[in-house]
């Protein structure tokens, strides 16, 4: 395994960024295109590793009734494709990486076998392998799932709903967490002629043919979130991201709303957005991120390289992800001096001992093998000069480009073995 060595050249940011086509739009497109009869396009589809694994699986291995399924460290292929493959012929396993095997997926498989669904669990009960009999689902068309643990359970199972025999009736019990990707996917299936119902905490889809229709997908926003982080901690800055446009699908948008709370300025264009940094004071002291948790990792280290303390709650989904992000989060700012403490659902960023802006440089940054690590810190080195950052090629995951991208605006970066004494 390799690090990186990022250096800051230049307090003065400027530059246009081309920002990776959104993964989470990309991954749902792509299913939808698998249950859709007849072909359509998907343009500016995501470069992401997720994105790349999940469409040579449905193109290749799963076109060709390959039996064993090996999504590797992909969650949403994990999840979406646990439910596909339920509703498609043929007898499958569904595997990935030794992290992945210790993700749970079992509130998605009893759903699905509450509707009929034929799986078992080959290793630990109620974590992947999965060993799937994929037929049609006709034991009922009506069901309950928890909302409150994640969106892309609910997501798996709204996408397969037109093509059960007596459609979908999904009742979200609990708080509906991450609610706009939910809302994402409902609007997807839109646009290829999906017609549904929402009322209260009850969605219903009746059966009925996806139609063709071309897709583009949106620039990422998740991706945005690092430039904002960069800009916040410039002392001065103008950056255009290019494509990103004010009503969009993804959830992840509102960091232009949140950002105005930190000093960073969003102009939207006729073919983007422009951020410029306008102050350096902090005008919030909580944020709710039960809707937006991938953004949360960004946000808690630019309070940590303002120096701001600041409350978080909405970050419970964070700990069944690519890793158990809010102790990864701990451990990382904790070299800088910086604290999270929880207290019931909420979590308390102490920046009151931090070392940062107080010459600490060369700050070994583990990843724990997740891409938005990587990303959320990379910014920081506008505070501390510079950072040697693990495994700079999981960014892969969601943004394979980013540290060009980041040398295009003007930082040092340099890959290396990795020092094993870190």
């Amino acid at each position: 395994m390799n690090s990186i060595l990022v250096k800051k050249t230049t307090d003065v940011l400027k530059g246009e960024i081309i920002l990776p086509g959104s993964k989470s739009e990309s991954n749902r497109a792509l299913i939808m295109q698998a249950l859709c009869k007849q072909p359509f396009e998907i343009q500016n589809l995501s470069i992401a590793d997720d994105t790349v694994t999940l469409e040579h699986l449905l193109k290749t291995e799963i076109a060709s009734q390959q039996t064993e399924i090996n999504v590797g460290p992909a969650g949403t292929a994990m999840r979406f494709l646990t439910a596909l493959l339920s509703v498609t012929p043929g007898e499958w396993l569904l595997t990935g990486t030794h992290r992945m095997l210790e993700r749970p997926i079992k509130l998605l498989v009893d759903a699905l076998r509450n509707l009929g669904a034929d799986i078992e669990y080959t290793g630990n009960e109620g974590f992947p392998p999965l060993k799937i009999k994929g037929k049609d689902l006709n034991l009922t068309n009506e069901i309950s799932i928890d909302g409150s643990v994640s969106s892309q359970y609910i997501s798996a199972l709204l996408m397969i709903a037109p093509t059960l025999p007596n459609g979908l009736v999904l009742n979200l019990t609990g708080v509906v967490a991450s609610r706009p990707y939910i809302e994402m996917t409902l609007a997807m299936m839109a646009e290829l002629g999906i017609e549904h119902s929402w009322t209260n905490n009850t969605i219903g889809i009746k059966n009925q043919p996806y139609q063709a229709n071309d897709l583009f997908i949106e620039p990422d926003w998740s991706g945005s979130s690092y430039w904002y982080s960069l800009v916040a901690l410039s002392k001065e800055a103008n950056i255009k991201l290019t494509g990103l446009k004010d009503h969009s699908l993804q959830g992840d948008s509102v960091i232009s709303k949140i950002m105005e709370d930190f000093g960073v300025k969003t102009d939207f264009l006729k073919d983007g957005i422009n951020l410029t940094k306008t102050s350096d004071k902090v005008t919030v002291d909580f944020i709710d991120f039960e809707h937006c948790p991938d953004i949360a990792q960004t946000l808690a280290v630019i309070c940590a390289g303002l120096g701001h303390n600041c409350t978080f709650t909405g970050l419970e989904s964070l700990k069944i992800k690519e890793t158990d992000r809010v102790a990864a989060l701990q451990n990382e700012l904790g070299k800088y001096g910086v604290t999270i403490t929880q207290e019931g659902l909420n979590y308390h960023i102490d920046c009151s001992k931090s070392s940062i802006n107080k010459a600490a440089t060369d700050t070994f940054i583990n990843t724990y093998h997740d891409h938005r690590m990587a990303m959320a810190f990379a910014p920081l080195v506008l505070k501390v000069n510079s950072m040697e950052i693990e495994d700079p090629k999981v960014t892969g995951k969601s943004y394979p480009h980013f540290w060009e991208d980041l040398e295009k605006i003007g930082f040092e970066c340099t890959q290396s073995e990795l020092n094993t004494t870190n």
